[in-house]
């Protein structure tokens, strides 16, 4: 079975290869599971009727659905050596997909895909700082370090979920309620990485027209960096985005104005 685990995981990052308006995830969802249900169903019939049963309409978050593949193909292989009374596997399938979907949007592309890119901006200002000023020479490292840290990050999770989904079944959910923590603790790591980005910008650039944004102190590093900070507590209350986008706005305004 192990081969047909790692097919399933291989397939899970195609999910969304063949997206359709009408069932949204459906086809790609049977492609998954395809695998294992050719493993556990040896009468063609029987497997027919299991592909079918997942033809419907799914949709949910791509990262956490591997939980969900996992789970369904428990139920599935329980089915096909009658060991319980199921209900039909579809309709809890379709009740998992939402919740699954409410933790995995804020989770990882509210909260973790901001933080990995001021982190990549942040790792950038300090290859500036401490070995050269020429920006141009590490402009790369930006995209770099943003696709390989948040891959590791998704990747990693995907992994995780279809092990405990395979592990625990159903009773999956009591394990990944926890994950729920963690999006404050990863939105205030935005915060803090946020901050100390701009800390470091403003100590590399401190001379240069965006510092007069902060009432056109140059040299009290100290005073830039309590600046910086307030501006981050205050624009962090109406959340992650907002606080990325309006820095990105006001820094490109500041600097086509030239303040």
């Amino acid at each position: 079975m192990i081969k047909v685990y790692i097919k399933m995981f291989v397939r899970s990052f195609f999910l969304q290869a063949l997206w359709n308006f009408e069932r949204m995830q459906n086809i790609g969802f049977v492609y998954i599971l395809k695998p294992f249900l050719d493993k556990v169903y040896l009468d063609e019939k029987s497997k027919q009727e299991a592909l079918m049963r997942h033809i419907g309409y799914f949709n949910t978050h791509p990262y956490m659905a591997n939980l969900l593949f996992a789970i369904v193909a428990n139920l599935e292989k329980g089915k096909s050596e009658n060991k319980e009374n199921f209900l039909d596997i579809s309709v809890i399938k379709n009740q998992m997909a939402g919740p699954l979907a409410a933790i995995g949007d804020p989770l990882f592309f509210g909260s973790l895909r901001p933080l990995v890119a001021c982190f990549s901006i942040l790792v950038m200002l300090l290859f500036m700082k401490f070995l050269d000023q020429n920006f141009q020479e590490y402009a790369i490292f930006v995209p770099i370090i943003f696709i390989v840290g948040y891959n590791v990050f998704h990747i990693v999770s995907r992994c995780w979920l279809m092990f405990i989904g395979f592990k625990f079944g159903q009773d999956s959910f009591s394990v990944i309620s926890n994950t729920k923590t963690l999006m404050p603790i990863i939105k205030y790591a935005v915060f803090i990485v946020t901050a100390v980005t701009l800390f470091v910008y403003l100590l590399i650039f401190k001379s240069s027209p965006i510092s007069n944004l902060f009432f056109g102190i140059k040299e009290n590093d100290l005073a830039l960096y309590i600046i910086a900070f307030l501006f981050s507590i205050i624009f962090s209350r109406l959340g992650v985005v907002f606080l990325l986008y309006s820095i990105i706005i006001i820094c490109s305004l500041v600097s086509y104005l030239r303040i």
